[in-house]
C-alpha cells in the first residue's frame, strides 16, 4: 500500500476554451485516485494568475505531502507553476488531457521544456481522459516508484557474520548502498544473535511449536529442532525490533542453514525480509519488491534451464513466506536438505505472473537485473521453495545473457510485473538496468 500523500492543483489559461472544464476535469482525477486508495490532498484550486498561486502556495503550505499532481487542463503560461515550486521541492506529476482547442498537451510540453533548462527533472508524465482506468494506473505506476524511493530512505538491514566464504559476488558497499538507496547497513556479531537465542524464552517457545503444529499438518522435523527453530525466530524478532530492522541478511551457510530458515518464513509475512547467504545487496532487493508488491519475496537460485519447455527452475532450501504457497496444507516443515539440521518450509511456490530481480555490484557499479515470466504448476524438483517460470524469451539465451552480463546468481522473485516501476527507480537513483527479457538490454 503507498505511503505517499499527493497534493493536486489544476492549471489553465483564462482565456482558453476548456478553462470553464478545468475544474470538472480536476476533480474527475482526484476521485479516480481516491478510489484507488490514494491518499490526495484537494486544493479545488485552479491557477491562472499570481492570486490563484498564493492560494495553492498557502493551501501547500500548511500541509503535509510528498508529490504534486498538477492537472492542466488547457495551455497555461507557465510560471505560475515555476513560482508554486519556487516554494516547495517536491517531485511533481503534470496530467494532460485530450482536446484539439485547448492546447493541454503543448502546455505540458512546454513546461517540459522549462524544467530541462532550469534543471529540474524530478517530474513525470501522463496523457489521457480524466479517469480513464489506463491513465490512472500510469499515475499509481509513477506513484509507487516514489515511494519505494521514499521508504528505502528509513531501511536499515542487518548483515549478521558477514557474507559466505567463496561468494566473493555477494561483498556489498555500505556506502553505496546507502548514497544509492538510502539503506543502512546495521552490523551485528553473530555471537549477539547466539545470545538471543540462549535467552529465547521456554515458554514463548512452547507456544510458537504448538501454534506451528495447529496451522502445518505435515511436520518432520523433530520436536527438538522445531524448538531450536522456534528459539531462533524468537531471537531474529528481538534483533528486529530492538535495531528496526527491515530486513536480514545471514550467513547461513552452513552452520546456520535450516535453523533459520524457519524464521525468514515467518518474519516474511511480517514484512521483514531475509536474504540467504550474507547477501545484503539482495537483502536491499528484497525490501524493494516487498514494497512493490506488498508481499513475500522468495529468494532463489537459478537451478535448471528447459530448452524444450522454455522454463526456468528457481529455488532455494526454504526460507520463503508461506504465503507463495497455494495453502498451508500444501507446506512441509522438514530438516534443510545437506545438513538435516532445523525447520524449512518445503512447498512448490504457487503459480502467477512473476518478476524475478537480482541486485549486485558495488559503487559505480551496482546493477539490477530484472526479468519476468509466468510460473507455472511443476513438482517437487528441489527440496526446498521450487517455482517454476516460464518466459517469453528462449531459456538459454537468458542464461548466456545472466552469465556474460554478471547478473548474479541470487534471483528474488514476486508475484505481479514490477519491471516498469525497477527500471524507473534505477534512473532515479542512478544504477544500471538489465532488462533480462530483451537481449543485452541496459540503462545506465
Amino acid at each position: 500500500m503507498l505511503q505517499l500523500t499527493v497534493a493536486a492543483v489544476a492549471l489553465a489559461g483564462e482565456y482558453e476554451v476548456g478553462f470553464d472544464k478545468t475544474p470538472s476535469l480536476y476533480q474527475t482525477t482526484v476521485a479516480s485516485l481516491r478510489e484507488a486508495g490514494v491518499d490526495v490532498l484537494d486544493s479545488n484550486i485552479v491557477m491562472y494568475n499570481f492570486e490563484t498561486m498564493l492560494q495553492a502556495k498557502n493551501y501547500l503550505s500548511e500541509r503535509s505531502f510528498d508529490v504534486l499532481l498538477v492537472c492542466v487542463g488547457t495551455w497555461s503560461e507557465d510560471h505560475h507553476l515555476l513560482d508554486l515550486l519556487g516554494y516547495f521541492g517536491k517531485p511533481v506529476i503534470l496530467h494532460a488531457y485530450p482536446g484539439v482547442d485547448t492546447g493541454s498537451l503543448c502546455g505540458v510540453q512546454q513546461i517540459g521544456s522549462v524544467f530541462r533548462d532550469i534543471g529540474f527533472s524530478d517530474f513525470g508524465f501522463v496523457f489521457g481522459e480524466a479517469g480513464d482506468a489506463a491513465v490512472t494506473d500510469k499515475i499509481l505506476q509513477q506513484l509507487r516508484v516514489l515511494d519505494v524511493a521514499e521508504r528505502m530512505k528509513h531501511v536499515r538491514v542487518a548483515s549478521i557474520g558477514n557474507r559466505c566464504a567463496g561468494m566473493t559476488e555477494t561483498a556489498f558497499d555500505e556506502f553505496a548502498l546507502l548514497e544509492t538507496f538510502g539503506a543502512r547497513v546495521v552490523t551485528i556479531d553473530e555471537s549477539e544473535l547466539l545470545e538471543e537465542v540462549a535467552k529465547a524464552d521456554e515458554s514463548d517457545v512452547a507456544r510458537l511449536c504448538e501454534s506451528l503444529k495447529l496451522r502445518f499438518c505435515r511436520i518432520t522435523s523433530t520436536d527438538a529442532q522445531l524448538r531450536e527453530s522456534a528459539a531462533y525466530y524468537l531471537a531474529m524478532k528481538a534483533l528486529v525490533d530492538r535495531y528496526g530492522l527491515a530486513g536480514l541478511a545471514i550467513k547461513c551457510y552452513t552452520k546456520y542453514m535450516g535453523k533459520i530458515c524457519l524464521a525468514g518464513a515467518l518474519l516474511a509475512e511480517e514484512g521483514v525480509v531475509c536474504a540467504c547467504e550474507g547477501d545484503v545487496n539482495n537483502t536491499v532487493m528484497m525490501k524493494i519488491l516487498n514494497v512493490l508488491s506488498g508481499d513475500c519475496v522468495n529468494c532463489t537460485d537459478i537451478l535448471k534451464p528447459d530448452a524444450e519447455d522454455n522454463t526456468l527452475l528457481f529455488a532455494h532450501c526454504g526460507n520463503t513466506g508461506f504465503a507463495m504457497a497455494n495453502s498451508d496444507g500444501d507446506v512441509e516443515l522438514c530438516p534443510v536438505r545437506i545438513m538435516e539440521q532445523g525447520v524449512c518450509g518445503r512447498f512448490v511456490c504457487k503459480p502467477g505472473f512473476v518478476t524475478a530481480a537480482d541486485l549486485v555490484g558495488h559503487g559505480g557499479t551496482l546493477r539490477m537485473s530484472v526479468m519476468t515470466g509466468e510460473a507455472v504448476p511443476c513438482g517437487m524438483e528441489f527440496p526446498g521453495t521450487p517455482i517454476k517460470i516460464r518466459t517469453e524469451r528462449p531459456v538459454l539465451d537468458i542464461c548466456e545473457d545472466i552469465t556474460m552480463q554478471g547478473c548474479g546468481h541470487h534471483w528474488m522473485v514476486c508475484y505481479g510485473n514490477y519491471k516498469q516501476q525497477l527500471k524507473d527507480y534505477c534512473k532515479r537513483v542512478g544504477i544500471e538496468f538489465i532488462d533480462v527479457d530483451q537481449k543485452g538490454e541496459r540503462n545506465v
